[in-house]
């Protein structure tokens, strides 16, 4: 193993290190969602092995006329702020969403040209947290 390669894998260990002892760090993260009679959402689930204080995930928006209105999401954390947001083009099906880890959450299913929510749907993420 060269210098290089050797300064790589000693800072990737420091940080898996600090982020497993820091008790940040989760593995097989899960995301709990009910979208039985979805109007928007077909499925939410996590695009990653592990996670630490955000959880990545993949919704597959359905085929709906509800859902090729929506133009925004935005993640609500349990405290009532915005976490996060995703845009959303014409014609999409899948994107790439942000969750709080380890948290109930609010995913708000909105049309941004004339401001109406479409839908609401609670998710919430868990999995094998590191000490």
């Amino acid at each position: 193993m060269n210098g290089r390669s050797l300064q790589r894998c000693f800072v990737a260990t420091i940080v898996v290190c600090s982020l497993a002892f820091g008790g940040c760090l989760t593995l097989d993260p899960t995301v709990t969602a009910d979208t039985n009679g979805s109007a928007v959402f077909e499925r939410i689930a996590p695009s990653e092995s592990w996670s630490s204080q955000r959880v990545r995930a993949k919704a597959t928006l359905t085929a709906s006329p509800s859902a090729g209105n929506v133009s925004t999401i935005t993640v609500v954390s349990a405290s009532g702020t915005s976490f996060s947001t995703a845009a959303i083009d014409p014609g999409q099906t899948n994107v790439s969403l942000e969750l709080p880890a380890n948290e109930t959450a609010t995913l708000v299913a909105s049309d941004a040209v004339n401001g109406t929510t479409i839908e609401k749907l609670n998710v919430t993420t868990g999995g094998d947290s590191l000490l």
